[in-house]
């Protein structure tokens, strides 16, 4: 029987990749550095199937295995080489956006793993609690890759067993903003750096210590806070200021709605914070750019979109506040981050049996993910020169969408692949997501493996890396 070896060149460039961001890796034994590729390379070929499925046989799967066992595997030694890279990538840029946010990674029904704490109200809801620092070059949008993560348990019972003195007395998990901060701090780019928060990152003492470091920023607010002087407090006072202009975003506000756009007013103002209640209002007030855009005509069945955005940057005009609303829609990165850590690599189904298995599998789903987000940006650019689909895959997508053309572009192939795992490709559909993408592809490869079998000829393994 004919053997076909089919090759995937874009899937031979994100290992190319991959193999290049754990270079250097040093877990203190070179034959698990030598360990850590091969793994790499089997989990990364195929990011959404289990241990065995990726590694194909059992010896490989039981090296798998004790590799990730091996107490020296720690998540921080594994992602080491890839923050070196991200460091060297954004180096070369000349503004950076440092993306934070918290992401829970649920291991429900799984009362024999070790090291987990409570993440919820539910009984018997476990799991981990992961704080990323994404890097994100401002002026392509493209993901760079990431600069930091913490990782923790909480301790304790479920929160809603906790009474009020218990509560005061456990750590606050919001300091993890600011350990972020000074995380990027301590990297020492030499690049313009802007950090980019959500409501969750609308704390007083990361406002002082961002106005401390020198850094840009732009946050999310969610406190109506008091002002200096007899201004009153930070919603009102922006409410009363005349609007700049009108600016078109194009916004997606939750995981399940399609992206639009909308037409949002544009306020502006800068005011003094009050320093917080807790701390006796004790201390300097911190100035700060303030831009407000909101929906007055959203279309039916959404609910008005509006944002209220603390920043350093200057927003003395509709362009430059245009610049600050621009710079916060790039935060959904980190969403879909965290969506390829859950959907793409399935971390939250993975069956280690205790927290440093599960972490050090982490360490290598996190390059893993932005491995993915940096093929589907790439994939989206008209500019991109190959589509990354064999000859036999293009002809299969061709016959179900005739209307592609014979000589497509990178991003026509895209929707076109998406199609086939259900997008509708509608006026206001925008682009499609990681779901669809991963079942369009999904299915064109076993489309490829059923027609490559009917000609007698056995398809050698080579999934592609849109998949999951």
């Amino acid at each position: 029987m004919k053997i076909a070896e089919v090759t995937d060149p874009m899937a031979d460039a994100c290992m190319d990749w991959l193999a290049q961001e754990f270079k250097g890796v040093e877990l203190g034994d070179q034959r698990l550095n030598k360990r850590c590729q091969a793994v790499v390379k089997a989990v990364g070929s195929n990011p959404g199937k289990s241990i065995p499925q990726a590694c194909e046989d059992w010896g490989s799967t039981k090296a798998a295995y004790r590799f990730f066992e091996n107490k020296d595997v720690e998540r921080k030694l594994l992602l080491e080489p890839h923050i070196k890279s991200t460091i060297e990538r954004a180096n070369v840029r000349k503004e950076v956006l440092a993306i934070q946010d918290t992401t829970v990674l649920n291991f429900i029904g799984r009362p024999g793993t070790e090291g987990l704490g409570p993440i919820g109200t539910t009984e018997g809801s476990q799991g981990l609690v992961v704080h990323n620092s994404l890097a994100v070059d401002l002026g392509t949008g493209e993901v760079l890759g990431l600069l930091d993560q913490e990782v923790w348990a909480r301790e304790g019972r479920y929160p809603r067993e906790e009474t009020s003195a218990e509560r005061r007395q456990r750590p606050r998990e919001s300091e993890c903003w600011q350990r972020g901060i000074q995380a990027v701090v301590d990297k020492r780019l030499r690049c313009r750096v802007i950090s980019v928060f959500d409501r969750e990152g609308d704390i007083y003492e990361v406002l002082a210590q961002l106005n401390r470091e020198g850094q840009g920023y732009v946050i999310r607010g969610s406190w109506d806070r008091l002002l200096k002087g007899d201004q009153g407090h930070l919603f009102e006072l922006v409410r009363q200021s005349s609007p700049l202009g009108k600016i078109q975003v194009e916004v997606q506000v939750k995981r399940d709605q399609v992206k639009r756009t909308a037409l949002l007013t544009v306020r502006q103002v800068t005011v003094a914070l009050c320093p917080p209640k807790f701390l006796k209002r004790q201390g300097e007030s911190l100035t700060v750019g303030v831009t407000e855009v909101y929906e007055e005509h959203a279309p039916k069945g959404c609910s008005p979109l509006r944002w209220i955005l603390l920043t350093s940057e200057r927003i003395q005009t509709l362009e430059e506040c245009a610049r600050v609303v621009r710079i916060y829609t790039y935060r959904w990165k980190i969403e879909e981050f965290h969506m390829g850590l859950k959907t793409g690599c399935r971390v939250e189904e993975r069956q280690f049996q205790n927290r440093q298995r599960l972490e050090s599998f982490l360490g290598i789903a996190n390059v893993i993910s932005i491995m993915l987000l940096r093929l589907r940006d790439l994939a989206r650019m008209e500019t991109s020169k190959n589509h990354g689909l064999t000859d036999i895959q293009f002809k299969i997508l061709h016959q179900r969408t005739p209307d592609l053309g014979s000589r497509p572009s990178v991003r026509a192939v895209l929707r076109a692949v998406a199609r086939l795992g259900g997008f509708l490709a509608r006026k206001g559909d925008g682009e499609p997501g990681w779901r669809t993408l991963w079942r369009g592809m999904y299915d064109l490869l076993l489309m490829e493996h059923g027609y490559l079998l009917s000609k007698n000829e056995l398809l050698s393994p080579q999934p592609s890396l849109i998949c999951g």
